[in-house]
C-alpha cells in the first residue's frame, strides 16, 4: 500500500482508531466485561472450505439456486459470499449469546455484483424478525452496514444472519460479507436509523455518562479499525 499521498483525514482516522481500540482492550473491557459477541466475524478460521461457527441456509433448495463461499486472503482477513444463480433468500447464520432488556449494535461490511434492484438485496438481519440493515443492491463497493437492536425481557439468543434476498423477496446475484460484529454498546444516539425494540435517544435508567461515552468510543474504534482492514484488502477479497 502506498501512505505518500494519504491525507490529513486518512492519518487522522488512524490515529482515531488506534486511540479509540487502546481504551476499549486497556481500560474500557475489564471495566464494563464488553466482549465481542460474534464467534468468526473476520472469517478467518475454517476447516474443509467452510468458514467456523457459520450455517448456511435458504428459502429454495438445490444445488442449482445458491452457492456459498469462503475464503481468506494473504492478510487474513477473510469473506463469505452468497450467489443466487436463480431467485432465494440464501443467508450466513449465526447464534450469539444475548442478555435480555439490552441493547445491541450489530454491523458488519458487505459488497455486491449485479444483485437485482426489484428485491431485497445484500443485507444483515435478526431470523424470525423484521428486523435489518440498510440492503445493497446493483453493484456496490464495501459498505458499512449497521442496525441497533433492543432485546426482549425473555431474549438470550439472536440468530444473526448475512443474507442475500428476503421473506417473499428473493433475489439474484452475488453479496459478499466480512466483519460482522455484535457489541453491546450503550445505546442508539438521537436520529440513528435502522433501530428496533426502542426509541433512538432513548437513555437508559440509572446508565452513568461515562458508560455511554465508552460505548461511543467502542463504536468509533471497531468500525474504523475494520474499515482499515477491508481497505487494505479489498483487492483480495473474492471476487
Amino acid at each position: 500500500m502506498d501512505f505518500k499521498g494519504r491525507n490529513h483525514g486518512v492519518v487522522m482516522m488512524q490515529f482515531i482508531s488506534r486511540l479509540s481500540v487502546l481504551l476499549v482492550f486497556v481500560f474500557i473491557s475489564p471495566a464494563m466485561g464488553a466482549e465481542q459477541l460474534v464467534r468468526n466475524g473476520l472469517f478467518d478460521q475454517g476447516a474443509e472450505n467452510k468458514p467456523a461457527h457459520w450455517m448456511q441456509s435458504g428459502y429454495a433448495k438445490g444445488d442449482t439456486t445458491s452457492n456459498f463461499s469462503w475464503s481468506v486472503g494473504a492478510d487474513g482477513l477473510g469473506a463469505i459470499g452468497i450467489e443466487n444463480d436463480r431467485p432465494n433468500d440464501a443467508r450466513w447464520v449465526q447464534s450469539v449469546p444475548v442478555s435480555p432488556d439490552t441493547w445491541y449494535r450489530i454491523a458488519g461490511w458487505a459488497r455486491t455484483e449485479r444483485v437485482g434492484s426489484g428485491k431485497m438485496g445484500a443485507y444483515l438481519s435478526l431470523m424470525g424478525t423484521f428486523h435489518n440493515t440498510q440492503d445493497l443492491r446493483g453493484t456496490q463497493s464495501w459498505k458499512l452496514l449497521s442496525m441497533w437492536v433492543r432485546t426482549g425481557s425473555l431474549d438470550t439468543r439472536l440468530e444473526i444472519a448475512a443474507r442475500l434476498g428476503g421473506y417473499s423477496s428473493e433475489n439474484t446475484g452475488q453479496a459478499f460479507f466480512t466483519g460482522i460484529t455484535v457489541e453491546e454498546a450503550g445505546y442508539p444516539a438521537l436520529g440513528t436509523s435502522y433501530v428496533y425494540g426502542g426509541t433512538a435517544g432513548e437513555v437508559p435508567e440509572n446508565n452513568p455518562l461515562w458508560v455511554e461515552i465508552v460505548g461511543l468510543l467502542l463504536v468509533v474504534g471497531t468500525a474504523l479499525l475494520i474499515w482499515r482492514y477491508v481497505a487494505g484488502a479489498e483487492n483480495r477479497l473474492p471476487r
